[in-house]
């Protein structure tokens, strides 16, 4: 087992260990720290503002036992930003898959969990969420993301699930663009194994 495995792995069964009531604890922090952080930098003149639209922000809905953002949705929605969520696309049957973030206003939120929030790992057609009225959100449109986190570390390194999504997402980001990563203080690692591609976070919260 390698040293990112064998981290992952580790830091996985940490954050497994942590019982409902404290993941839901720690994550309503997480929440509020994120939401004090997006407010902060989307005063500042951003591209939204310079196009006109509201700003959309990029977050994911929680699997298994990881930092639940339903909070700072909730507040997403309230000061009247679209939240864009992750969906695993493909063309066609049997095509490649990949990540992709949709657009979800207030009143496709209870559909869209059907259609595609509650099984997010589950691989749609992308011809067929088009069909639905789903727009699929270009990200260098994007003002903030919020990075889900496997293990991090003080200088600012992060582990994933290892399939390599937001490392093809962060790159497409505008300059401007607020990115933060998210995870619970039990995944912090002394040191995360990096390679010579790989990019500190910005902004890493937790709780």
């Amino acid at each position: 087992m390698d040293e990112k495995t064998n981290l992952r792995a580790t830091k996985l069964a940490q954050r497994d260990a942590l019982s409902k009531q404290t993941r839901a604890r720690k994550s309503a922090n997480v929440c509020a720290k994120v939401t004090a952080l997006t407010v902060e930098a989307l005063q500042r003149p951003f591209a939204a503002t310079r196009e006109g639209r509201e700003p959309r922000v990029a977050v994911y809905a929680a699997m298994r036992s990881e930092v639940d953002l339903q909070l700072f949705v909730e507040d997403v929605f309230s000061r009247g930003w679209i939240p864009c969520f992750p969906c695993m696309v493909r063309d066609e049957p049997g095509a490649e898959s990949r990540m992709a973030l949709y657009l979800v206003p207030p009143d496709r939120y209870d559909s869209a969990r059907e259609d595609f929030l509650n099984s997010p790992l589950r691989c749609l057609i992308r011809r067929e969420l088009a069909e639905k009225g789903y727009e699929e959100a270009d990200p260098s449109e994007l003002d903030a993301v919020v990075v889900p986190l496997v293990a991090f570390d003080d200088a600012g390194n992060r582990l994933g699930y290892g399939g390599g999504n937001y490392d093809r997402l962060l790159p497409c980001l505008r300059d401007d663009a607020l990115i933060v990563g998210v995870a619970f203080d039990e995944q912090r690692a002394d040191a995360v194994p990096c390679e010579p591609h790989d990019r500190p976070l910005p902004h890493i919260v937790s709780a």
